[in-house]
């Protein structure tokens, strides 16, 4: 069912226009003449990089997709591309002699090799020339690889461009025709198209039966399946990593083969490939050039989910779901876009894959088959069930899932969440389902270790707690149907909540008498309070009184407003208890959230 909606969706968006091509970055462009007398190598434009959850830039600007001839899944042997290749097998040059891999061949086993690769590429020109000896274009891309190579070119690729060595080495080159005029590659001629696309749909000696995805009959079966590229952990997967593979003699069963043991077609295997590249492609091009709406969620250093429908539908309720506030997200779930309808009544059908990539092959973690209108009306609810006083005078709401897995994540490096926890909070969102009690355990955890960062100023940093705070109250309205409030409520009873609510109290009280200091008492003594509540409040309360002593001479009404608090707090508790257990410090947690913001929100209202 998976791979038959990874099609679909390759066919409706015109992914498979035309098979035998799909968008690369070129970086260079050779432009030819009659004759193929050389002219120029032009740059291709770059494009500032993305930037990751912490808003810094991701990777190095890259030049912009153009479709160019489908590329083969050639690692380090020698195979040429089709028009469209790097400069060892473009020019027969290496414009990153350096590199430690390649200082194992001796210099003149390095010559040979990048004369081998030049005659592979020159022979599949040639091959096409002889298919369409009537082809201008190719004519010249063909005589101008016969010849020496031009002087020019061997000092721009020698260090004049503005490109690092191995960034040149993995550059790509196509070429123009001048007397053609326009922007028109020559791999973009209606007649080279037509000879390569031959090629891919024809291929020779392929073993051919039934496809398992689309059911037809006598069609070529690819040996080697989908690979495609974007799956993390990104940096070890450089090259795609495959749904399916079948490379050891255990995954013959049944004595089944290479192609027997996932009969898919080759069609069928373009369209797969295509619609995940696609999907992991946060910029890909649609037919027309113009990038397609972004249709996947970083959800950890390990995972990606990717989402899309069966038909046309307005996601951009989902697609907000890692940065946009909540309360943004609630609107375009109630709102019609364009020919759509409103997502909490749109009953398309939705799918969601999460993908992680280890060991050589793509791990499929989760794959969600419902429609629009459960997945909307879940996401909903999920945003009423983690609402709460936000600082800095915010106002009541909730936050985007990245500001969670950052404020979970110790300085913010969410490589150090536990693994899967991204995907366990996201299916949770998607599906309705109860929440891990990951979520529980990684947020007293963080709360325990420190509970506010510090700027170099020593001034606190709320908005990670809120945002804790705020899983927290989803947490236990889901899986505990208990009613937790959005901000303080002096009415609740329970020992947990009371005495989160004493420590914000005396951590208050200490600010008050003392001002700024080094450690304040939650510095020093939350982790313990919140777990050990007996040993550690009757010290804390002794430390209080002499907080109150310095305030009565200082400040005395406000002295009484404090003393009064803490006697609020302090009279539906009996004793302290010895031990808290992971849900009552968890609502611990909560109460002293609630306390403290209960504090600045009156500052800003007087």
């Amino acid at each position: 069912m998976m791979l038959k909606a990874l099609c679909d969706l390759a066919e409706r968006e015109g992914l498979l226009s035309d098979p035998g091509y799909e968008p690369k970055p070129v970086d260079f462009f050779v432009h030819l003449g009659i004759g193929g007398r050389f002219i120029d190598v032009v740059a291709s434009p770059r494009e500032a990089p993305g930037r990751d959850e912490r808003g810094r830039p991701r990777g190095v600007p890259k030049a912009p997709p153009r479709l160019i001839p489908r590329r083969s899944d050639r690692t380090a042997q020698n195979q040429a591309e089709f028009l469209v290749d790097k400069a060892e097998y473009v020019f027969g040059i290496d414009p990153d002699p350096d590199n430690q891999r390649r200082a194992r061949q001796s210099a003149d086993e390095r010559r040979e090799t990048l004369g081998i690769r030049r005659r592979l590429f020159s022979g599949s020109v040639e091959a096409a020339l002889a298919a369409l000896p009537d082809c201008e274009a190719l004519a010249a891309v063909a005589a101008f690889l016969r010849e020496d190579l031009p002087a020019k070119v061997v000092q721009l690729l020698s260090g004049p461009l503005d490109l690092k060595p191995e960034q040149l080495s993995a550059a790509l080159f196509a070429f123009k025709y001048e007397p053609d005029g326009g922007d028109r590659c020559v791999h973009d001629d209606p007649r080279v198209r037509a000879y390569f696309r031959g090629l891919v749909e024809s291929p020779e000696g392929k073993v051919r039966g039934q496809c398992l995805v689309t059911g037809d009959f006598d069609v070529p079966l690819a040996r080697l399946h989908a690979k495609p590229k974007g799956i993390p952990p990104l940096g070890t997967t450089k090259g795609g990593v495959p749904l399916t593979t079948v490379n050891q003699e255990s995954f013959r069963s049944y004595g089944l083969d290479d192609v027997g043991g996932a009969p898919i077609s080759e069609r069928a295997n373009l369209a797969i490939d295509t619609a995940l590249t696609r999907l992991l492609d946060r910029a890909y091009p649609g037919p027309d050039g113009t990038p397609l709406p972004a249709r996947n969620l970083a959800i950890g250093p390990d995972s990606v989910l990717v989402f899309w429908t069966r038909e046309e539908a307005s996601l951009d309720f989902f697609s907000g779901l890692e940065e946009r506030d909540p309360e943004e997200v609630a609107e375009l779930l109630r709102a019609a876009h364009h020919s759509f309808s409103a997502p909490l009544e749109d009953p398309t059908k939705f799918f969601a894959l999460v993908l992680s990539g280890k060991q050589g092959r793509a791990i499929v973690r989760s794959f969600v088959e419902t429609t629009v209108r459960e997945v909307a009306r879940n996401v909903d609810r999920y945003r009423e069930e983690s609402r709460i006083e936000r600082p800095h005078g915010k106002g009541v709401g909730g936050f985007p899932l990245r500001d969670f897995r950052l404020a979970l994540a110790p300085r913010g490096e969410t490589k150090d969440l536990p693994p899967a926890f991204g995907t366990a909070l996201y299916l949770a969102v998607v599906l309705g389902r109860p929440f891990p009690r990951a979520v529980l355990e990684t947020v007293v955890r963080r709360n325990r270790v420190q509970l506010f960062p510090h700027d170099r100023k020593g001034a606190v940093d709320p908005w990670p707690l809120a945002a804790r705070s705020s899983l927290l109250r989803a947490w236990f309205i889901r899986n505990r149907h208990k009613e937790i409030p959005v901000s303080l409520d002096k009415e609740r009873t329970e020992v947990a909540y009371r005495l989160g609510r004493l420590l914000a109290t005396l951590d208050m009280l200490q600010g008050d008498a003392l001002g700024q200091v080094n450690a304040s008492v939650v510095d020093r003594f939350f982790g313990s309070a919140s777990s050990t509540p007996a040993a550690v409040f009757p010290t804390l309360i002794r430390r209080g009184r002499n907080h109150l002593g310095k305030l009565r001479r200082d400040k005395p009404g406000l002295a009484v407003v404090r003393e009064r608090l803490i006697q609020e707090i302090y009279s539906t508790i009996e004793r302290f208890p010895r031990t808290l257990g992971l849900e009552d410090q968890g609502l611990f947690s909560i109460g002293f959230y609630h306390q403290r913001q209960d504090f600045f929100t009156k500052k800003e209202e007087n």
